[in-house]
Formats: structure tokens, sequence, C-alpha cells
């Protein structure tokens, strides 16, 4: 059995979109939401650590610009 590989994708981008907001406290069909904002910002960092969808490309060393090119 070959072993999985963590795909944190989904939870990494709700947690960006809770931080985008900057909410700490919201009201939603009359429970309370609260959000730790300095725990999910270390929860994210540790999922994108442990993430291993990104780590099969290798990163890109140079690129050639063809702006000014014409035929």
């Amino acid at each position: 059995m070959a072993p999985t590989m963590a795909n944190n994708t989904a939870r990494i981008a709700e947690i960006d979109a809770i931080l985008q907001q900057g909410v700490v406290e919201h009201v939603v069909d009359g429970e309370t939401v609260k959000y730790d904002l300095d725990a999910l910002r270390r929860e994210r960092r540790r999922l994108i650590m442990s993430d291993d969808t990104g780590r099969h490309r290798r990163p890109v060393a140079s690129t050639i610009n063809l702006s000014g090119f014409r035929p």
C-alpha cells in the first residue's frame, strides 16, 4: 500500500479566507463563532509545511522574456 500524501489545500484556503477578513468573532444563526487568529496562523504554517501537493515541482530558476520578440 502506497503512503498517502497530505493535501491540505482546502483547509489552507479556509484559513486564508478567515485571516483576510480579520474577524475575531461573528454570529451565525444565533451561534457565536470565535477565532484565535494566532492559532490559525500557527495551524496554517504547520499545514503548509506538511503539505505534499507542491513538492513535486522544481522551483523556477530563470524565465525568458519574449515580450519584445517580433517574427
